[in-house]
Protein backbone atom coordinates (compact mmCIF):
# COMPACT_ATOMS: atom_id res chain seq x y z
CA UNK A 1 0.00 0.00 0.00
CA UNK A 2 2.79 2.42 0.88
CA UNK A 3 4.60 1.70 -2.39
CA UNK A 4 1.43 2.35 -4.40
CA UNK A 5 0.99 5.68 -2.64
CA UNK A 6 4.61 6.51 -3.48
CA UNK A 7 4.04 5.80 -7.21
CA UNK A 8 0.87 7.90 -7.15
CA UNK A 9 2.77 10.76 -5.52
CA UNK A 10 5.46 10.52 -8.23
CA UNK A 11 2.81 10.54 -10.98
CA UNK A 12 1.08 13.57 -9.47
CA UNK A 13 4.43 15.35 -9.11
CA UNK A 14 5.18 14.71 -12.80
CA UNK A 15 1.78 16.00 -13.89
CA UNK A 16 2.18 19.04 -11.66
CA UNK A 17 5.62 19.75 -13.15
CA UNK A 18 4.23 19.48 -16.70
CA UNK A 19 1.35 21.82 -15.84
CA UNK A 20 3.67 24.41 -14.31
CA UNK A 21 5.99 24.22 -17.33
CA UNK A 22 3.17 24.76 -19.81
CA UNK A 23 1.56 27.57 -17.81
CA UNK A 24 4.88 29.40 -17.38
CA UNK A 25 5.18 30.00 -21.11
CA UNK A 26 7.82 27.29 -21.62
CA UNK A 27 10.21 29.08 -19.24
CA UNK A 28 11.29 25.71 -17.82
CA UNK A 29 11.87 22.46 -19.65
CA UNK A 30 9.08 19.93 -19.40
CA UNK A 31 9.55 16.21 -18.92
CA UNK A 32 9.27 15.56 -22.67
CA UNK A 33 12.00 18.12 -23.38
CA UNK A 34 14.27 16.59 -20.76
CA UNK A 35 13.64 13.07 -22.08
CA UNK A 36 14.36 14.22 -25.66
CA UNK A 37 17.69 15.73 -24.58
CA UNK A 38 18.66 12.59 -22.66
CA UNK A 39 17.50 10.30 -25.50
CA UNK A 40 19.89 11.91 -27.99
CA UNK A 41 22.93 9.93 -26.81
CA UNK A 42 23.56 6.21 -26.27
CA UNK A 43 24.19 6.41 -22.49
CA UNK A 44 20.96 8.36 -22.06
CA UNK A 45 19.06 5.81 -24.10
CA UNK A 46 20.37 3.00 -21.92
CA UNK A 47 19.36 4.88 -18.77
CA UNK A 48 15.85 5.60 -20.07
CA UNK A 49 15.36 1.98 -21.16
CA UNK A 50 16.55 0.84 -17.73
CA UNK A 51 14.12 3.21 -16.01
CA UNK A 52 11.31 2.00 -18.26
CA UNK A 53 12.07 -1.62 -17.36
CA UNK A 54 12.31 -0.81 -13.64
CA UNK A 55 9.00 1.04 -13.58
CA UNK A 56 7.32 -1.62 -15.71
CA UNK A 57 8.45 -4.40 -13.42
CA UNK A 58 7.61 -2.66 -10.15
CA UNK A 59 4.30 -1.13 -11.15
CA UNK A 60 2.67 -3.50 -13.62
CA UNK A 61 4.18 -7.00 -13.36
CA UNK A 62 4.67 -7.00 -9.62
CA UNK A 63 1.14 -5.89 -8.73
CA UNK A 64 -0.70 -8.06 -11.25
CA UNK A 65 0.77 -11.40 -10.16
CA UNK A 66 -1.44 -13.40 -7.78
CA UNK A 67 -0.18 -13.95 -4.34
Amino acid sequence: MVVTIGWVVLAVAGLTWETICHLSGRRWAGLADIAAAVWSGLPGRLVLIGLWAFVGWHVFARYTLPG
